[in-house]
């Protein structure tokens, strides 16, 4: 069972940016994948010429305008609840879910180490954090991109913090 702590005794925030748990990771590159299955959907209706160009028409706007939508709607939902963040305080730092709800928190002097995994394909680009810490299991967290800026902050911070 997670321990989670409120924020306020994290101290004053310093940042927030953006990260997913594992699940999170996942689904970003089943939506990338999906995206791509859906250019391929795209170029074989082209390819193939159906009788109706209609229905090509119709078929390619709305798996185009549906893909869209779902996306649009996911990050109103989650950027109004403030939902997959990584916030930076003076203690500490907090992760939250995809709803806003602070999913787990850790203060830093009970971290005991830091580990960064990258990763690149050719549908995502990602950095696993791993922070250890005594009495609990890991915080594990995903910062999606190639150098997104949570991983040099979170370098810092762990400097300073006597960690790196």
């Amino acid at each position: 069972m997670r321990q989670t702590r409120s924020e306020t005794e994290l101290g004053r925030r310093i940042s927030t940016y953006h990260a997913v748990g594992i699940v999170g990771a996942l689904a970003q590159f089943a939506v990338r994948a999906i995206t791509l299955l859906v250019v391929v959907l795209i170029v074989a209706l082209v390819w193939i010429r159906p009788d109706s160009a209609v229905l090509k028409g119709t078929v390619a706007a709305t798996a185009v305008l549906v893909l869209f939508g779902l996306r649009l709607v996911w990050r109103l939902v989650t950027a109004r609840y403030g939902g997959n963040r990584c916030r930076l305080h003076e203690g500490g730092l907090a992760v939250t879910g995809p709803l806003g709800g602070v999913r787990d928190a850790v203060v830093w002097r009970e971290v005991t180490g830091l580990r960064r995994t990258s990763s690149a394909s050719l549908l995502m680009a990602s950095h696993r954090v791993e922070i250890e810490r005594r009495g609990a299991p890991p915080l594990v967290f995903t910062a999606l991109g190639l150098e997104p800026a949570l991983v040099g902050a979170l370098s810092r911070l762990a400097a300073r913090n006597g960690l790196e």
